[in-house]
């Protein structure tokens, strides 16, 4: 079974533990299978109530997987953080919303849009009627999910899902999507044809009807917007760390600073923290090498690479496989223009008439047959 989270468990019980949720939620539909939830759970469970940070980048997905993920979040025994690491967008922000604290760094994006359903095969008016029913149902489930944040009306959040909004971090703190902004946090985007990507997660922007609007966002990314959070403005990351270095240095400047070169508990917390960064810094880097590895043709190779986004494998791990798969397609394209060199050779021979003259001295049957085999394997071999 295909997993869109992995749960990260620290060994010490005192750190914090980690939920990623990169690229799209879940593979394999959530609607009427119990077998998934169940399993999130169960991995859920592993933890022991021990605090966790939910990290996110992804366009969206299935709502039934999101919405199963919030309410097992929110009845988790530890405290939940939420942090955007690059993009959350339609049912990824469900999730989001699962946090006591949500996180957003100042580049990252937020997007919140109408569920949709995909039909198959034909319907009648009543059908369609019924299926709108159904989405009309899903979008309210979502609509109450962001009123436990959002100091938005649900007048107001249904118009700005009814056009697709696209939020920068600023307008996602001011509407109370978020609660901080980490401002030492970097998000590296970029478009790519009909692809964002976000910390090296792709996103295919033709699922989206308001592609637009995000890429006017890209745009003046570096600009500030005019929306600002009525709840005490810009709350900055990590301002605890800077009050505790004024101090440290007031002591130090008084001569009561640590004289036997014990660390602080100030450094036992930053190298703490430093750790935790070079851990998220180094899955960045992981993912930023799958990607560069990746066609994007939507092929075995692309599959391959999504494949290994989840399961934790390296770039190096998977060239191998992944130069197998490109020496099988080289073979198969050989091999294809081996079967046209054939079929070339027989169209040639029949234009010219060559098939109807008789040779000027009689050969058995099967010499013929076989002299003709070889000419073509022959001319088989040159191409």
């Amino acid at each position: 079974m295909k997993r869109c989270w992995k749960i990260r468990n620290a060994a010490d019980s005192s750190e914090e533990a980690e939920l990623l949720i990169y690229g799209d939620i879940s593979d394999e539909t959530w609607w009427g299978d119990e077998v998934t939830p169940r399993q999130f759970h169960d991995d859920l469970a592993t933890l022991e109530g021990k605090d966790l940070c939910v990290r996110i980048n992804s366009g969206g997905g299935d709502v039934f997987a999101a919405v199963a993920i919030y309410n097992q979040l929110k009845t988790y025994g530890g405290k939940v953080t939420t942090r955007i690491d690059g993009l959350a967008a339609s049912a990824a922000t469900i999730i989001a919303c699962a946090g006591e604290q949500v996180i957003m760094p100042s580049n990252a994006l937020f997007m919140i849009h109408n569920p949709a359903m995909f039909a198959f095969g034909g319907y009648d008016a009543n059908e369609m009627r019924e299926c709108a029913e159904q989405l009309d149902i899903v979008k309210q489930t979502i609509v109450n999910t962001y009123l436990t944040r959002s100091s938005l009306s649900e007048e107001e959040l249904c118009q700005m899902m009814d056009d697709e909004t696209w939020m920068t971090a600023d307008e996602a703190l001011g509407y109370g999507f978020v609660d901080t902004i980490d401002e030492k946090e970097a998000v590296t985007n970029s478009l790519r044809g009909g692809w964002l990507i976000m910390n090296s997660v792709s996103c295919d922007l033709s699922r989206y009807k308001n592609a637009a609007q995000l890429r006017e966002l890209l745009k003046n990314k570096n600009k500030n917007t005019a929306v600002r959070a009525e709840k005490g403005g810009r709350k900055m990351g990590n301002t605890n760390n800077t009050i505790l270095e004024k101090i440290d240095s007031i002591i130090n400047r008084l001569g009561m600073g640590n004289t036997d070169n014990q660390p602080t508990d100030h450094q036992e917390t930053t190298t703490k923290e430093a750790t935790a960064d070079d851990a998220v810094s180094q899955e960045r880097q992981r993912m930023m090498a799958l990607d560069a590895l990746d066609d994007h043709k939507g092929g075995a190779i692309s599959k391959m690479v999504d494949e290994a986004k989840r399961n934790g494998t390296s770039a190096e791990q998977l060239k191998p496989f992944l130069n197998i798969a490109k020496v099988q397609d080289d073979a198969n394209a050989e091999n294809g223009k081996a079967v046209q060199a054939i079929k070339d050779l027989v169209r040639d021979n029949l234009e010219s008439g060559a098939a109807g003259v008789q040779a000027s001295m009689p050969i058995s049957k099967d010499a013929g047959k076989q002299a003709d085999i070889d000419a073509v394997v022959a001319y088989a071999n040159r191409k």
